[in-house]
């Protein structure tokens, strides 16, 4: 098997990781400080396996059989943990599934994918499982079928460590949900390899402590850091920010090249001086944490990406509180969200008459799975504005430092959610450009308020990206702070939305269901017969329960050990 090396290090990625993904301390350089791109790559999970050789076992170890196949120094990792390393599989390597097999055939003892359960940060697999017994289980319960390897481990009554004979991950999950169904065992799942925040205390970019959305004493705020403790985001999660621009070399903000659908040609960056709005509203969101730079948005990890639908207009050298654009770049932009796989979109502008070509644009959307967002209004009335007002659209209005109703905020009936909008402390354009002299501008307006909003419904689709549309809103619901009257009240909707507890809602902490392969909540005959039909090869199908690309008598062993109802 030949690889062509990636262009990039693994080892210079992993060392990248503490500011991009996991939020540790990363102070820049001057040079990085002046940078126009950010040089610091992302990282996707999903090209990532970890590899494992028994140190005990003949042969060589992980690294050096990893790269007899040829995998270099530039795409192995070493782990921490004993005879495990990490592989980053390049773009012309083949799918992964085939790389796992082909590993496997070579004769390592354990190739796993990188699963995130819901979180921003991978949890490995490993064949060494830890059980828990019950008191009055019966003794020799795991004794012949597994190599008891500790008892009371840690010096914790009942909890048991074996080895198992998985070789995935998937398998040793799976093996894993088979024992915590049967009778005598409280729980049981693999001894995984985890990767966690390397969090000291709060942010460490400048003016955090300013940044009273996220979090202050008196509680009126999003919950932030609380938040921040669960996930940062998922940088696979994208949300479209529906402006003027953003400005895509700006050294504080997680962005992702975008579209410009105004006529313009590039990446959805400003095009002249008055093109300002949309790189404060896109701070809310994602500005970069832990980078010693500026501000955080509430979603620092995950991705902005800029929809360019307007220009804001220049009138004898001024410019003016307006945007301009045409339907067709509206519709176009909305369209595109969702055909660039991001799961949000946050408009903030309104007013006029709408059109139906955008309304549906925006209904056609988010029944694809996307959610949109969009600012109530800045008049002070309880009139929604267009879009806010749309069905498909959650309108979002503004509150303040002490937590009443902004004095500017646009509310009324169909507002869904409140969430700071006043002296909001955001990104600007850099240098010259933008509201200000510096790269941080402080700005009123619901416009800043929906940003934020937004943020928090994609850091929930980064604890669960399953949700849909109707979820995600659930839960958001759910969770807010009840501000004026109990309940629902058209001031600040269901409530201030709460990013911690909206976090916290979603992040899903029930065991798999091995062999469950029709989803009606039991593993019985009609799953057998799934199995029996497709015995034998099976290139992609859920009956292949192992993930050996075999449907055999090793998948009916880990079906009959989860049968019964699922926990």
């Amino acid at each position: 098997m030949t690889h062509r090396p990636t262009s990039w290090s693994l080892t210079t990625i992993v060392a990248c990781l503490a500011s991009p993904l996991i939020g540790g301390v990363d102070q820049p350089t001057a040079a990085a400080e002046t940078s126009d791109v950010d040089p610091r790559p992302s990282l996707d999970f999903r090209r990532m396996l970890a590899v494992f050789a028994d140190p005990a076992g003949p042969g060589p170890d992980v690294v050096a059989r990893l790269n007899r196949l040829g995998y270099g120094d530039d795409r192995v990792a070493v782990s921490s943990a004993s005879g495990w390393a990490y592989l980053l599989l390049g773009p012309d390597d083949p799918a992964v599934d085939d790389v796992v097999a082909t590993l496997l055939n070579r004769g390592f003892d354990q190739v796993s994918r990188l699963h995130t359960d819901g979180g921003s940060l991978p949890r490995i697999p490993t064949r060494d499982l830890l059980v828990q017994i019950a008191p009055d289980a019966e003794p020799m319960l795991l004794e012949g079928e597994f190599e008891v390897l500790d008892v009371d481990f840690a010096g914790l009554p009942g909890l048991t460590r074996v080895r198992s004979h998985a070789r995935t991950g998937i398998e040793a999950r799976a093996i894993a949900a088979g024992l915590e169904a049967r009778p005598g065992v409280e729980f049981a799942h693999p001894d995984a390899i985890y990767w966690a925040t390397r969090w000291g205390g709060a942010p460490n970019d400048p003016l955090y402590p300013q940044q009273w959305a996220l979090n202050q004493a008196n509680d009126h705020d999003l919950n932030a850091p609380e938040a921040w403790a669960m996930t940062t985001g998922d940088a696979a999660v994208r949300v479209v920010v529906l402006d003027s621009g953003v400005q895509s070399s700006h050294p504080d903000l997680s962005v992702e090249p975008g579209e410009d659908f105004t006529d313009g040609v590039g990446d959805g960056s400003p095009n002249t001086a008055c093109d300002n709005h949309g790189t404060a509203v896109a701070g809310c969101v994602a500005a970069t944490i832990d980078n010693g730079l500026g501000v955080v948005g509430i979603a620092p990890t995950c991705r902005v990406v800029s929809g360019k639908i307007f220009n804001e207009i220049e009138l004898i050298f001024f410019c003016l509180p307006f945007l301009e654009s045409q339907d067709s770049w509206t519709v176009s932009g909305i369209s595109w969200s969702a055909s660039s796989g991001a799961r949000v979109t946050n408009s903030s502008w309104g007013g006029g008459a709408g059109s139906a070509a955008v309304t549906a644009a925006f209904a056609s959307t988010r029944a694809a799975g996307v959610v949109h967002f969009a600012a109530a209004g800045n008049d002070g009335t309880t009139t929604l504005g267009y879009p806010a007002n749309l069905a498909t659209v959650n309108a979002i209005s503004a509150i303040d430092a002490s937590g009443g109703l902004a004095s500017f905020s646009t509310s009324g009936s169909g507002t869904f959610l409140a969430a700071p909008g006043a002296s909001v402390l955001t990104t600007d354009r850099t240098g010259a450009d933008g509201y200000g002299g510096s790269d941080t501008t402080s700005i009123d307006g619901t416009s800043f308020a929906s940003p934020y909003a937004a943020g928090v419904a994609a850091l929930v689709i980064s604890a669960d990206p399953e949700l849909s549309p109707d979820q995600v809103e659930q839960v958001l619901a759910d969770t807010a702070k009840d501000r004026g009257a109990a309940g629902y009240d058209p001031a600040f909707g269901w409530g201030l939305v709460d990013a911690a507890a909206a976090v916290a809602a979603v992040f899903d902490t029930t065991p798999p269901c091995i062999g469950d392969l029709n989803d009606d909540g039991q593993v019985n005959g009609a799953d057998l017969g799934f199995i029996i039909a497709a015995w034998g090869p099976c290139g992609d199908c859920n009956a292949d329960l192992d993930g050996n690309g075999l449907v055999d008598g090793g998948d009916l062993g880990l079906m009959i050990a989860g049968w019964g109802l699922c926990p």
